[in-house]
């Protein structure tokens, strides 16, 4: 636990801060998420894409519930009284802060906050519920105009996530491509991001930097074509792994205290070597370059033994993952029958 870990190294380093303490154990664990991809950073997660906000299955309408009214150079959307109503008897994940709000053919802007009628501090008088969007409004005026609430931006899950393994629409048994596009292929082929369909590619995005976000800090990723339907998508990521917080915080299997102390100590040690004073009579007190020079020899005699114990859990997966490509041949199979699907 994070609480012993600390106790043992201010016991081996005498005068060591007790805050430092901490840091110090936690920039040690980074370094050794660094050391390698280890099998606990492979997460598996799942994207649930919330469609069209109040998409009715039998109409092809695309636009969601009542009408709004936005200005030019204004961040507030107002609701007529069918949008007020539909809004506040949503319950449930996604809120509509982790959705984005469009007026058809114009650009995506995201929600960050709602207001129930009346709860909204810049302007309570209004009789309407209230969207504020994370930038001003930069397209005509709209009175009364339908508009488009959907989520296009997924975040990762992970605050310390480094990429994809893959990403799966099992849906539709196909795979979407994470490394292929950006946004300025993006801006040339979908200016208006107005191609909606099942997802084939997900897009970096930006890092989630809106106020009072529940993902916020998370990257975020663009599916297109936009999906408009409520889909499953499962994706396994890598991340670099939990730092700890918590005093009963413990370190993932296969590390242990042992290893993250002994890379502790190197740099506690070093820090210790740094404080000496100027006047400090040369062969007093502690050899402390020598200490640091013997910690990191111990945390590399520790270090190969459990990249050992975790080869065998991340080359299970990694050995064993192959991505199948789709093909288009829906014919041709070894009994010469129909294909239906890319199996």
């Amino acid at each position: 636990m994070l609480r012993d870990m600390e106790k043992e190294l201010l016991g081996d380093v005498p005068g060591l801060p007790l805050p430092y303490s901490k840091t110090l154990i936690n920039r040690a664990l980074k370094l050794i998420y660094d050391e390698q991809r280890w099998s606990f950073q492979v997460k598996e997660a799942g994207w649930l894409s919330p469609g069209l906000l109040g998409a009715n299955p039998t109409s092809l309408s695309f636009s969601s519930p009542g009408k709004i009214s936005v200005q030019p150079y204004q961040n507030t959307v107002y609701a007529n009284a069918v949008a007020t109503t539909f809004w506040a008897n949503l319950v449930g994940r996604p809120f509509l802060t982790e959705q984005q709000f469009r007026i058809q053919a114009y650009a995506l802007y995201n929600i960050i906050a709602y207001y129930a009628p009346g709860d909204n501090p810049d302007d309570p008088s209004t009789p309407f519920a209230t969207l504020v969007l994370d930038r001003n409004w930069m397209e005509p005026a709209q009175v009364n105009a339908t508009y488009m609430i959907y989520q296009a931006y997924y975040p990762t899950g992970s605050e310390t996530f480094r990429k994809f393994g893959a990403i799966r629409d099992t849906t539709n048994n196909a795979w979407i491509n994470w490394w292929g596009k950006d946004q300025a292929w993006l801006s040339v082929n979908d200016p208006q991001r107005t191609v909606f369909d099942c997802p084939t590619h997900a897009v970096p995005y930006e890092v989630d930097q809106r106020p009072n976000s529940s993902t916020l800090g998370q990257m975020l990723y663009e599916l297109w074509p936009h999906p408009l339907s409520i889909l499953p998508y499962a994706y396994n990521y890598i991340h670099q792994g939990p730092l700890l917080k918590k005093p009963t915080d413990t370190v993932p299997y296969p590390l242990n205290e042992e290893l993250v102390l002994w890379r502790a100590k190197e740099q506690a040690f070093m820090y210790k070597e740094s404080q000496k004073g100027e006047n400090l009579q040369r062969g007093s007190g502690a050899d402390w370059r020598f200490l640091s020079q013997d910690a990191h020899l111990q945390y590399g005699m520790r270090l190969k033994t459990v990249k050992l114990l975790d080869a065998g859990l991340g080359d299970l997966y990694w050995s064993k993952f192959i991505q199948t490509p789709i093909t288009s041949d829906g014919y041709e199979t070894m009994i010469g029958t129909l294909n239906v699907g890319t199996f």
